[in-house]
């Protein structure tokens, strides 16, 4: 293993759109994780427009998780017309920069609560996601195909922790080739009754704000990484910075946070709440550029 002298050994954290908040504190972080090598390593990641991108190239926006049960031909129109009516009036409070965590996790519960009682008495035949998840294929960032490639290597379990709806995210996934057998995905999944009619999500409700270890406690994924201290964590929203947060065993945490939406309001809290922030950034390469030094 070849220690960092400093942070210009990684070309790629020196492109104009790469702020770091503490460059002295990064760098110990990323020798830390060389110094421990693969064994030690786990990486946890957001999904949405996380390994997803937030943008094509042509300026539409990649649906998220819930986009993509809405294009499904068995959701009634209207439960698509309250959802976006929930979206136009949560979504404005997630971004905003000025309101306070403990603020934001009040409307967020609201907002899921809300959309899951929207769910209730649906029947919904999931292989419809199949052909919504093909066109999913091309809006993961580049370079995801390579990191969950150097992962299954260098067996590192990662963790996709999703506050979205958990059938999407493994059809994606699995369209794209990525749900290997060291991917765990974590998630609000749908449960039926015995009309298979939806009745709700199963367990506690997973939102942007309450993304930590209690809510993958007793999961197969923490029997995975419990002796593992060394995290890479990737987000895009600030609640995600925060996905590692009650895993004593922790002692090292990379979070690395991808900013495309109300840049300008936001980047200063991103600055203070990851080690890394990616300024409208479809890539990998930040995170692939640290991980080839783990050997």
């Amino acid at each position: 293993m070849k220690m960092l002298a400093s942070l210009s050994d990684i070309p790629e954290l020196q492109r104009l759109n790469v702020y770091i908040n503490n460059k002295e504190e990064l760098l110990r972080k990323i020798n830390r994780i060389v110094s421990d090598g693969p064994k030690k390593l786990q990486i946890v990641t957001d999904f949405d427009h996380t390994l997803t991108r937030h943008y094509m190239d042509n300026g539409s926006t990649v649906l998220t998780s819930y986009g993509m049960f809405k294009e499904c031909p068995s959701v009634p129109q209207h439960y698509k017309d309250e959802e976006n009516r929930l979206a136009e009036k949560y979504k404005p409070i997630e971004v905003d920069h000025l309101m306070s965590v403990e603020e934001k996790i009040k409307h967020m519960i609201d907002w899921y609560e809300a959309g899951h009682k929207l769910l209730k008495g649906m029947k919904f035949p999931q292989e419809e996601l199949r052909a919504v998840s093909q066109s999913m294929k091309e809006c993961f960032r580049v370079g995801v195909k390579e990191l969950i490639t150097w992962s299954e290597v260098h067996q590192v379990p990662v963790l996709v922790f999703s506050a979205g709806l958990g059938e999407c995210v493994v059809s994606a996934m699995k369209a794209a080739d990525l749900l290997l057998p060291h991917v765990k995905v974590v998630s609000n999944f749908l449960e039926y009754d015995d009309a298979g009619l939806i009745v709700g999500v199963k367990g506690e409700v997973i939102h942007t704000h309450n993304k930590n270890e209690t809510a993958i406690k007793n999961t197969e994924y923490y029997e995975m990484v419990k002796e593992r201290n060394n995290v890479l964590l990737m987000g895009d929203n600030i609640g995600d910075a925060g996905m590692a947060e009650g895993m004593e065993h922790c002692d090292v945490v990379i979070k690395i946070g991808f900013l495309g939406r109300n840049t300008e309001g936001n980047l200063q809290n991103y600055i203070t709440s990851f080690d890394i922030v990616l300024l409208n950034d479809h890539t990998m390469d930040v995170a692939n550029s640290i991980l080839k030094h783990v050997l």
